[in-house]
């Protein structure tokens, strides 16, 4: 019996860490990250498989992250970064698709990623909360990378 609880205790222990610290599955709801994600099924539920093991100095423009939610504590969102800090956003002054932190910030069509920030969208702009709305993420924000997606029928490396 006392084996039996050391076994189940040392594998509950190493699955808090591997969670915690190399890689964790979480869900991905809506279709803000639509085709990329909850895009080719009618299903609005995918699963990324998020590792943590990169370095936030790693992350670069394209990958697809998991961060806090800027605007709802205790959420979290999932965005591809479009732009890392010293870069700039080009931003088209006429598309409606502007948001309240660009309406504020731009400047001829551009906007500045400040330093120890990034900048998020989601993959479908049309319906997306993103850094248009809520400005730049800080890099402190990033939980990991998003390397793989699951639907429940298919698997996809991202």
């Amino acid at each position: 019996m006392a084996t039996v609880l050391k076994a189940a205790a040392s594998g509950v222990l190493i699955s808090l860490v591997f969670s915690s610290r190399v890689a964790t599955l979480t869900a991905v709801e809506g279709k803000s990250m639509s085709p990329t994600i909850n895009g080719a099924s009618h299903r609005t539920i995918s699963y990324a498989v998020v590792e943590k093991l990169t370095s936030i100095s790693k992350i670069k423009r394209g990958d697809i992250v998991l961060c806090h939610d800027p605007e709802e504590h205790g959420k979290y969102i999932v965005k591809r970064v479009q732009a890392l800090q010293g870069e700039f956003v080009d931003i088209d002054p006429d598309n409606s698709e502007k948001g309240e932190y660009v309406e504020k910030f731009m400047f001829e069509g551009k906007l500045a990623v400040p330093r120890g920030n990034c900048w998020v969208e989601g993959d479908n702009k049309n319906i997306s909360i993103d850094s248009r709305k809520f400005g730049p993420v800080p890099m402190g924000f990033i939980l990991g990378r998003v390397c793989m997606v699951t639907n429940g029928f298919s698997l996809k490396l991202v």
